[in-house]
C-alpha cells in the first residue's frame, strides 16, 4: 500500500445556514457518510474530525455528531427532514405551498398569538417547538461524548460578538455541555425568530455575521504530518450567478452574496497565504530547535494552521458543475426559498444534494487513494 493510502484521513465539515435550503445538506451528508463507510470498509482509515455549522447547518451538524454511528446519523437526518417537510395540498400552486410556512412549521416554529402586543414585538414566531424536535432527533449524550468536534456559532445581540459553542476544547474556546438551546441560538434569525439566551446573554443567528464557520473547522485540525486532511464545505449559495434582469433578481443576488462563502471569492489570497506558510516552514527547518522559544513556536503553529486551506473541497448546491456560464437557478431556490418546506421542494433538494456531493466527493476519495474505485 502506498504512503498516501496508509495515512489516516481526517475530514472537517462546514455547514452553512439557509433555512429550508438545509435539505440540500441532508442529501449531501447522506452521500458523505455513505462514502466514508464504503471506503472505510476497504481498509482506509477515515475520521470525521470536526463538524462546524451555522443556523440550519448547526441543526444538521447536531444530527451528525449526536449519533452512535454514520448509519445512525443518516437515519436521524432523514427523520428530521421528514418532520420538517410541510404537508401541503398537491393541487396548490408552488408559491402557495411555499408561503404556507408563513403560518408556522410543526416541530419548528408557530406564530405568536398575542397580536394586541404587536407594537412591542421583537420577533414573530415562537421557536420553542424546535427544542422538542432537537431532543427527539439528536442524541445529546453522544454528541457531548463524541471524539468528533462539534462547533456552532451565534452572535450576541448587544455586544455584536461572535460566540462559538463546542463540545470539546477548540483552540482558546472552552468546552460547553451542548444542549438544544445552543443549537437553537445559532438559528435564531431575526426578525422572524426571537433571540435565545445563553448564560444570560441574548443570541441571534450566526449567519448575520458569518454564515460559513471555516475558522472553527480549521482550528480543529492538528499539524501531524502523518495525517491527511480534507475540509468539505457545503455551500448553499452560488458564488456565480447570471446578471439580474429585474429588482427581484437583484434582491435575490444580494441575498446570495450576503450569506455565501466569502473565502471562495479570493482564491489568489488563499494561494499567497499557502506560499507564505511554505516559506515559513522552509525557514523554520534552518533554525536550531533550541533557538525556538515558546513565543516563536506558538507563532509557527498559528501560521501552519492556514495551510489547510489548500485542501478545501467546495460543494456548490446550486451550481455544482462550476462551468464558465453559471447554471440557471431553480425558481424554488430564490431568496424566498429559505421558507420553502413543501414536499416537492424538500425531496428535490435532498435528492440533488446527494447527487452533487456524491459526484464531487467520490472522485476526491478515489484520487486520494490513487484512483481506487468502488465496486
Amino acid at each position: 500500500m502506498s504512503e498516501i493510502s496508509s495515512k489516516q484521513l481526517e475530514i472537517g465539515l462546514v455547514l452553512q445556514g439557509g433555512g429550508a435550503l438545509g435539505a440540500y445538506e441532508c442529501g449531501a451528508l447522506n452521500a458523505l457518510l455513505e462514502l466514508m463507510d464504503q471506503f472505510a470498509a476497504r481498509g482506509h482509515k477515515i475520521v470525521l474530525k470536526v463538524v462546524a455549522g451555522a443556523s440550519i447547518g448547526s441543526i444538521n451538524a447536531a444530527c451528525v455528531v449526536g449519533a452512535r454511528s454514520n448509519a445512525d446519523a443518516r437515519a436521524r437526518l432523514n427523520a428530521l427532514w421528514d418532520d420538517l417537510t410541510l404537508e401541503t395540498p398537491p393541487f396548490w400552486t408552488h408559491a402557495a405551498q411555499r408561503d404556507l410556512a408563513y403560518f408556522g412549521l410543526p416541530g419548528f416554529y408557530t406564530p405568536r398569538p398575542d397580536f394586541w402586543a404587536a407594537p412591542t414585538w421583537t420577533y414573530v414566531y415562537d421557536t420553542r417547538p424546535l427544542l422538542v424536535t432537537l431532543g427527539r432527533h439528536v442524541d445529546f449524550a453522544a454528541l457531548n461524548a463524541s471524539t468528533t468536534a462539534f462547533a456552532v456559532t451565534a452572535v450576541e445581540v448587544v455586544s455584536g460578538t461572535m460566540r462559538a459553542f463546542v463540545n470539546q476544547p477548540l483552540g482558546k474556546i472552552a468546552a460547553t455541555k451542548i444542549e438544544p438551546r445552543h443549537v437553537l441560538a445559532s438559528g435564531s434569525l431575526p426578525p422572524g425568530f426571537p433571540w435565545t439566551e445563553i448564560e444570560g446573554m441574548p443570541h441571534w443567528d450566526a449567519g448575520l455575521v458569518d454564515n460559513t464557520p471555516l475558522g472553527l473547522a480549521i482550528d480543529a485540525f492538528n499539524t501531524d504530518p502523518d495525517v491527511d486532511r480534507m475540509l468539505v464545505v457545503m455551500n448553499l449559495y452560488p458564488l456565480r450567478a447570471r446578471l439580474p434582469r429585474n429588482l427581484a433578481a437583484v434582491e435575490d443576488r444580494m441575498h446570495e452574496l450576503s450569506f455565501g462563502n466569502r473565502l471562495r471569492q479570493d482564491h489568489d489570497t488563499a494561494r499567497r497565504i499557502n506560499a507564505l506558510v511554505e516559506t515559513i516552514d522552509d525557514l523554520a527547518v534552518l533554525v536550531p530547535p533550541d533557538a525556538l522559544d515558546e513565543r516563536l513556536r506558538a507563532r509557527l503553529y498559528e501560521a501552519r494552521r492556514y495551510k489547510i486551506i489548500d485542501a478545501i473541497v467546495n460543494i456548490d448546491m446550486q451550481d455544482p458543475a462550476a462551468t464558465l456560464i453559471p447554471a440557471a437557478q431553480n425558481p424554488a431556490d430564490d431568496k424566498d426559498g429559505m421558507r420553502d418546506f413543501s414536499p416537492e421542494t424538500v425531496q428535490r433538494r435532498r435528492r440533488d444534494g446527494f447527487k452533487f456531493a456524491h459526484d464531487i466527493l467520490r472522485p476526491a476519495f478515489e484520487n486520494r487513494w490513487r484512483g481506487e474505485a468502488l465496486p
